[in-house]
C-alpha cells in the first residue's frame, strides 16, 4: 500500500506530535512500531508489522544526532539487519553467532566522523599541468 494521509494521521496518533514531527524532519515520513534495539552509538532501531506500511520499508533507524544523520555511524550488524539481510537483530544473536573483530584500543574505539558536505571535507587538488590554456587575444596594428 502506498503512503496515504490516513496512515500519517494514524501514526501521529500512535507516536504523538513531537516524535512524528521529528520523523518528518529526519526521514520525511511518519512510522510507528516497536523498538528493536539500540547500538553503541545511541541510534535506535525500530520495526513495524502494520499492514499499511510499504513492503521492505518496515525497518528504520532514528539517529542519536538529529542534526547530523550519518549512515557511517551505524554498526555493520545493524546495517545488515536494516537492509533485510537477516531477520535476527544483532542484539538477539548468541555469542557464538556474533562476528569476532580485532581488539581496538580504548582511545581508537570512537568511529571517525564523516565530514562530507562540510568545511572539513577532503578536497583533492590537481598537481597535473592543464592541457588547455585560456585564449588571450594579441592585437597588432595593420599596415
Amino acid at each position: 500500500m502506498s503512503t496515504s494521509i490516513i496512515r500519517v494521521f494514524k501514526n501521529f496518533y500512535r507516536n504523538g506530535i513531537k516524535k512524528s514531527l521529528r520523523q518528518i524532519a529526519q526521514m520525511n515520513d511518519t512510522k510507528s512500531g516497536h523498538i528493536v534495539g539500540v547500538d553503541d552509538y545511541g541510534n535506535k532501531f525500530y520495526e513495524t508489522s502494520n499492514p499499511e506500511e510499504i513492503h521492505m520499508r518496515t525497518r528504520w533507524v532514528e539517529y542519536k544526532d538529529f542534526w547530523r544523520p550519518d549512515m557511517s555511524q551505524i554498526e555493520p550488524g545493524w546495517h545488515f539487519w536494516l537492509a533485510y539481510g537477516t531477520d535476527t537483530p544483532p542484539n538477539q544473536l548468541k555469542p557464538s553467532e556474533k562476528a569476532i573483530r580485532h581488539i581496538v584500543p580504548a582511545q581508537e574505539k570512537q568511529h571517525p566522523v564523516t565530514y562530507s558536505c562540510t568545511r572539513g571535507a577532503y578536497v583533492p587538488y590537481n598537481t597535473a599541468k592543464p592541457t588547455l590554456s585560456s585564449w588571450s587575444p594579441k592585437v597588432k596594428e595593420r599596415v
